[in-house]
């Protein structure tokens, strides 16, 4: 009797603290850190090496064309929609991620440094050919990596997990990145300014090796054996083909052509940070503390955005992208204002807007990568994932094309007018089309609408 009682008792047990379950077990509280650790390392890197911020404060220092400063942003998206279109069936069959995840950060890392390389023993076509080629392959492996980490977290985290570790890794990176930013300019001040952007990058650099070594500790979830995970030999032309049939079925779901529209709304605010930047390293960038201040202010707004729009997204989902296009629109009409009236002498007030528009723009991204995981089924993830940022990045690279050309045959200001005028139509689509409040408790709840 006292056996039975044991055995039976044994089951429920061993399934309420995770040993066994329907699923395959997966150490959560275990893999919860070392996610925690490798996601905040990932930040800093971005942080440090920002393509949008970093890359274009040092462009504009080298005296390189404001137009192919603005172009960089073209140039990265448009390499991932090439990443979306050609390779994310290949990723989709990956039975294991982490590794390819691993092998993405390490190759992002080395491009980053062979772009310090050119910069600092190359000449100028050499500068001009390593930011066009080194951006270009960055925007490559950064989709690649974006298209399997959301599948990875997806299958290695639970959905109250997610939450709380993307806030988590962007308040410690965010923090992190201040105070390696602080230390780099009391250490390196009276440096030139190449070998103080230089120091930042290559930081940045070793972020990304140290972000591949945390990811390898992690232990993945083994392969699910009912999704199909086989190779299969097939033409480009039939990969493309294939694509664009997973495209126009998912089109007629309801679920993902709501997805894309919230996407679409928000493609010019979205663009806000790199030309915000641009109107600051124009003005700045010969200023000893031009730099220091862009990143430490985009790492603070990591470091307020994820308490902000935590507790406001448990509110409502609604506010949380009124409240970005919003602070976005002011920000620009600012910006705008201090440049007409020439008072925008000081880098301070360029880092507070840059601060302003990166909680903004980190709000949108989290809340919306957040709902994307909620919502898009298993089998689904990959493909939706990649047509969505096919076609948000085809607009991306045509309206970026525009404002680097307004930038470079005008003003920079212009670009950062038209960029205001778009986050205040994107309030006014919002307020059309979205649902004033949705239900707080549901499984799959929208995170991010």
């Amino acid at each position: 009797m006292g056996q039975f009682v044991v055995k039976s008792l044994r089951e429920p047990i061993l399934a309420a603290v995770g040993i066994m379950s329907q699923e395959p077990f997966v150490p959560h509280r275990r893999n919860l850190p070392i996610m925690t650790g490798q996601g905040a390392l990932a930040v800093m890197a971005w942080s440090m090496a920002s393509p949008a911020i970093v890359l274009t404060f040092l462009a504009v220092s080298l005296d390189l064309p404001v137009f192919l400063a603005g172009l960089l942003v073209t140039i990265r998206h448009a390499a991932g929609t090439l990443s979306d279109m050609f390779l994310a069936q290949s990723i989709a069959r990956l039975p294991k991620k982490k590794a390819a995840i691993a092998r993405t950060d390490l190759a992002v890392a080395v491009c980053f440094l062979l772009v310090i390389l050119a910069v600092v023993y190359g000449t100028r076509p050499m500068v001009i050919a390593a930011f066009v080629v080194g951006i270009f392959v960055i925007g490559v492996l950064e989709e690649i990596k974006s298209l399997m980490i959301i599948d990875f977290i997806s299958d290695n985290l639970p959905s109250k997990e997610r939450m709380r570790i993307s806030y988590t890794q962007k308040a410690l990176g965010g923090a992190a990145t201040i105070a390696i930013a602080l230390l780099l300019h009391q250490l390196f001040q009276d440096a030139p300014a190449l070998t103080r952007h230089s120091m930042v990058i290559g930081l940045g650099a070793t972020c990304f090796i140290l972000s591949a070594v945390f990811i390898m500790t992690v232990q993945e979830r083994p392969p699910d054996r009912t999704v199909n995970t086989a190779s299969s030999a097939i033409s480009r032309l039939d990969a493309i083909k294939e694509y664009w049939r997973e495209a126009k079925a998912l089109l007629g779901e309801s679920w993902f052509r709501r997805y894309v529209l919230i996407r679409l709304a928000f493609v010019l605010a979205g663009l806000s940070v790199p030309f915000y930047a641009l109107l600051a390293a124009e003005a700045h960038h010969k200023s000893a503390q031009g730099l220091t201040a862009l990143v430490v202010s985009s790492a603070a707004a990591l470091l307020v955005a994820a308490p902000l729009w935590r507790a406001l997204s448990s509110y409502s989902n609604r506010a949380v992208m009124l409240s970005g296009a919003s602070m976005v629109a002011v920000t620009g009409a600012g910006l705008v204002a201090i440049h007409h009236w020439g008072i925008d002498h000081s880098v301070h007030l360029h880092a507070v807007a840059l601060f302003v528009v990166t909680i903004a723009v980190t709000g949108l991204g989290s809340a919306r990568g957040l709902y994307f995981m909620d919502v898009a089924p298993k089998s689904q993830r990959i493909a939706a994932q990649a047509i969505s940022q096919t076609l948000v990045r085809l607009a991306i690279v045509t309206i970026s094309a525009a404002l680097a050309a307004i930038a470079h045959m005008n003003e920079i200001v212009w670009a950062v007018a038209t960029i205001t005028a778009g986050s205040l139509l994107a309030v006014v689509a919002i307020l059309s089309f979205v649902e004033p409040s949705q239900p707080k408790n549901a499984q799959n709840k929208e995170n991010a609408t």
